[in-house]
């Protein structure tokens, strides 16, 4: 138990770092974009300085010491990365002699929807916070005569994150929409097959690019200090266009497991269970209904 719980928090704080360290580089390079871009250092082309040191990410170390600014580091990505691999390999550990390996993978899986629903849970909390903005806005406008000039930028920005965040967990759950009026009836190892040939053609590289892509994306955002065009007093969005490569990061993960549960799947002819949580009714009575008729 002990060491189950030291994976978790392993993981946990690797995945922390890991974004902690997205933040801090967009932070650092908001700094001091402005005075190496013309250099060559240019938004579209700073991934790289997130995982390594020399070569032109040196301008940035320069400029921070221009500036009188702490620049960024890559040990803390790499330590993050370091802290989520101890973590799987303390859970593939056996834990009593002969321990088969579907169990010790089945452990891969449990850290990682932890973290995947903490975080989308979190996010769910965007929904009030929506309401809110919503109804105050109405309120405003139509009782007092007295629009806002911020709701609309909060409303867009609070669904986004709710919407954004909480891709990561959808996946734990399994709740993406899929064509399942054929899925459905095929056996496990074939779903499984299926899942494991589309996770590496399509998931795998288009999360790949979104990370990458998305990072340039907002590291324009910081470099420009981007306001908000759909108010008079638009608000920074700058800070909240780093969650988009933070989401693929956590996507990332959740997709490292999920390949985990086919290869499960293919080996036991089951698919490992998931965490519980409130599944949708249509699928209660698919359940329900497979179990009478399968009643002799």
């Amino acid at each position: 138990m002990r060491r189950g719980w030291l994976a978790f928090f392993l993981f946990a704080a690797g995945v922390a770092l890991v974004i902690m360290a997205i933040f801090w580089s967009l932070y650092a390079y908001g700094l001091v974009g402005q005075m190496i871009a013309s250099k060559g250092l240019r938004p579209a082309n700073s991934f790289h300085c997130l995982v390594v040191l020399g070569g032109d990410c040196d301008l940035l170390a320069k400029a921070h010491a221009e500036k009188g600014t702490v620049a960024y580091t890559p040990l803390m990505f790499w330590a993050g990365v370091a802290a989520v691999i101890a973590s799987f390999v303390i859970n593939l550990l056996p834990r009593e002699p002969g321990e088969p390996w579907g169990i010790r993978l089945q452990r891969l899986l449990i850290p990682v929807d932890r973290v995947s629903a903490f975080v989308g849970q979190f996010f769910a909390w965007s929904i009030l916070l929506l309401t809110f903005a919503v109804s105050y806005e109405v309120f405003s406008r139509y009782v007092l005569g007295a629009p806002t000039d911020w709701a609309f930028d909060a409303s867009w920005i609070f669904y986004s994150a709710l919407f954004i965040m909480a891709g990561a967990y959808a996946l734990s759950r399994n709740a993406h929409v899929r064509g399942d009026f054929l899925y459905r009836s095929w056996r496990p190892k074939t779903q499984a097959w299926m899942d494991l040939v589309l996770y590496f053609l399509f998931f795998f590289p288009g999360i790949i690019a979104f990370i990458y892509s998305g990072y340039g994306f907002a590291a324009q955002s910081w470099f420009s200090h981007e306001h908000s065009s759909f108010s008079p007093d638009g608000p920074p969005i700058y800070h909240f266009k780093t969650i988009i490569p933070a989401t693929g990061v956590l996507l990332l993960l959740q997709g490292v497991v999920e390949v985990v549960r086919c290869l499960v799947c293919l080996r036991t002819g089951a698919w490992p269970q998931r965490l519980h949580d409130v599944e949708e009714l249509d699928k209660i009575i698919l359940e329900q209904h497979a179990a009478e008729e399968s009643k002799p």
